[in-house]
């Protein structure tokens, strides 16, 4: 994946940066620099654009009343397949507004963008142009269930709800990258056969994801008010775990090593991240994976995705 002379990526156009990518996450361009060139632009342009919602709602310095109505209006946007008469106060609110209330220069300068996503969104082609709107809709109805739930409360009270939260933000983005693959790549992807379980692998593996940042982040949101868990973080954690190894199954079934390789990463550093959190005893203290633990996942993803397994899923 090579940068064009002016530091944008061939893969984006539209004058977004791909170190900008990698300043607003870092473990996610492991995997994604790994991904086939079909299937790697529509990927990391979903994540950013997910990544600039949850920027907005997560901007604590903002009311939530008006983290809502932002949000609101880049749902709006994303789903259009033109620009709207509100699009240009809306960009206006997010490169001075929102981008003030950022903590991370990264993730100011990614709001500051946003109107590059947008167009960039709309040079896909239809089919992977329609995938990203599905997917970042779903996302954006959890980030809304989110502000508006805890606006007034600060306990989730069902485990239903925690578990549809984990979908709507997580579990949907097991799906989209599964039928990206499809539209992208085909057979080489997965047989067409196997698609709806596999999707069904997937969303259990974007959930798992989620409860891990979860599980680990349980002090830092207490602390903002939000706890995600009503129930014992310990049947959470095993849930979690069953969750990453659907994951592992899923991508040892991929039909290519570089898509293997660059599924299979997030589970395996979650595993390690989750056998931290087990041993952890110091609950003001946050679990952090070293940089030796997320070379050895390196190393293991390699290994694994050299083997596939073909044998019926489950």
């Amino acid at each position: 994946m090579s940068d064009t002379k002016d530091g944008a990526p061939s893969a984006f156009g539209s004058g977004l940066s791909l170190e900008l990518l990698k300043a607003v996450s870092r473990s996610f361009y492991l995997s994604m620099v790994w991904l086939p060139a079909p299937m790697r632009r529509g990927v990391a342009l979903g994540y950013l654009l997910a990544r600039a919602t949850d920027s907005v709602a997560d901007s604590s310095s903002a009311p939530s009343e008006r983290r809502e109505s932002v949000l609101e209006a880049m749902g709006r946007c994303i789903a259009a397949p033109a620009a709207l008469p509100e699009e240009p106060e809306l960009l206006q609110s997010l490169r001075e507004e929102m981008a003030a209330a950022q903590q991370k220069p990264s993730e100011a300068e990614l709001l500051r963008r946003f109107g590059d996503a947008l167009r960039a969104l709309r040079a896909l082609p239809v089919g992977e142009a329609a995938l990203l709107r599905e997917v970042l809709d779903s996302i954006i109805e959890g980030q809304l269930w989110d502000l508006r739930y805890f606006r007034r409360r600060e306990v989730v009270e069902r485990d239903d709800d925690t578990r549809r939260y984990t979908q709507l933000v997580a579990g949907c983005v097991g799906i989209f990258w599964t039928r990206l693959g499809r539209v992208t790549l085909g057979e080489h992807f997965c047989p067409a056969d196997r698609a709806e379980l596999m999707e069904q692998a997937a969303a259990r593996y974007g959930r798992g994801l989620q409860l891990i940042n979860i599980l680990r982040d349980r002090r830092e949101d207490a602390a903002r008010g939000r706890r995600y868990l009503c129930s014992d973080p310990q049947i959470w954690l095993s849930r979690a775990e069953r969750y990453m190894r659907d994951g592992l199954d899923y991508s040892r079934r991929l039909g290519l090593m570089r898509l293997r390789f660059a599924s299979m990463l997030p589970a395996l550093i979650g595993l390690r991240t989750l056998r931290l959190l087990r041993r952890n005893r110091d609950e003001t203290k946050r679990v952090r994976i070293p940089r030796r633990s997320v070379w050895a996942a390196l190393a293991q993803a390699l290994c694994l995705s050299l083997r596939r397994r073909r044998t019926r899923l489950l």
